[in-house]
């Protein structure tokens, strides 16, 4: 009779011992393949990553290839990411590291935006010193090569008109708006928003300049070098301007603030840089540039 029960407790134990056995390696098992699983999801998060890396690095070498004198910002910024690609690729893959690369990856993806779109700028300014399509063109070259244009402007000017006595304009910015229905001008870089472009200027007070009537010819150029608005010519002696609109005021002597609008003749604007330049007749008088993207 005890013999009958010892075996019966023997075999118990013997089933016991054999399902913790069991769940003990079913546990493993599961450990072990969320294991792989993590292991495979941090693998495809630094592959992912390296990707983004490589393409910046892609834009990076676009746009050194198209200056034919290096741009050293670009140069000095593409080295630092190629350092961070060789680092990451010899990382071991861990929550913590990968973090730390996204956040240095977002950090020098917004300074290539900065350093893109300064390039874009010297890649305009330098087909302008190359362009002389017209006698506008030769002016607007010069005067972006050196000063010696305006310098002799001056003097022509000097030997006439007393310096002290001329207008002057500071402060000139343009942007492109959106205009809303109610009247509201919200100001937008999206070249497919924009609605208008706005130019706007300060005259600073002079009261030794005679009051009265003024005006300036505006000349706004977009990426393609084409003058935007009414693209008339004036003949001023020998040289021949193309302006966008003429800037009509009445000045008093006082700080004056100047703003006015100009369209696209299609009412479409293209990405990139543009150039405003003021003149007072055919002497330019101030220029600025703005990017629409």
């Amino acid at each position: 009779m005890n013999s009958t029960f010892s075996n019966k407790g023997s075999k118990a134990a013997i089933i016991i011992l054999a399902l913790l056995l069991i769940g003990t390696l079913f546990y493993s098992y599961q450990m072990h393949q969320e294991s792989n699983a993590t292991e495979a999801l941090l693998e495809n998060e630094k592959t992912e990553v390296l990707r983004n890396l490589e393409n910046m690095s892609s834009l990076y070498n676009e746009a050194n290839a198209d200056n034919e004198v290096a741009n050293e910002k670009l140069i000095e910024a593409q080295a630092r990411l190629e350092a961070l690609m060789a680092e990451l690729k010899s990382s071991k893959s861990s929550v913590s590291a990968l973090l730390k690369y996204k956040k240095k990856f977002f950090e020098l993806e917004s300074e290539m935006e900065v350093l893109l779109d300064e390039n874009a700028t010297l890649k305009f300014q330098n087909a302008l010193l190359e362009t002389s399509l017209d006698s506008t063109q030769v002016q607007l070259s010069s005067q972006l090569a050196s000063n010696t244009v305006l310098s002799e402007q001056n003097l022509r000017l000097s030997e006439s008109v007393d310096a002290a006595k001329k207008l002057t304009v500071e402060r000139l910015n343009a942007y492109g708006v959106i205009q809303r229905k109610s009247g509201k001008l919200v100001p937008t870089t999206r070249a497919s928003r924009v609605d208008n472009l706005r130019i706007c200027y300060s005259v600073p007070s002079n009261l030794l300049t005679e009051a009265g009537d003024k005006k300036y010819f505006v000349q706004v150029i977009d990426p393609n070098l084409s003058v935007i608005g009414s693209n008339k010519p004036v003949q001023f002696d020998e040289d021949i301007l193309k302006y966008s609109y003429v800037s009509a005021f009445t000045y008093d002597n006082e700080l004056l603030d100047v703003c006015d609008f100009v369209s696209a003749e299609e009412g479409d604007y293209e990405k990139g840089v543009y150039m405003v330049n003021v003149f007072d007749q055919n002497v330019l008088v101030t220029t600025s540039t703005f990017t629409l993207k």
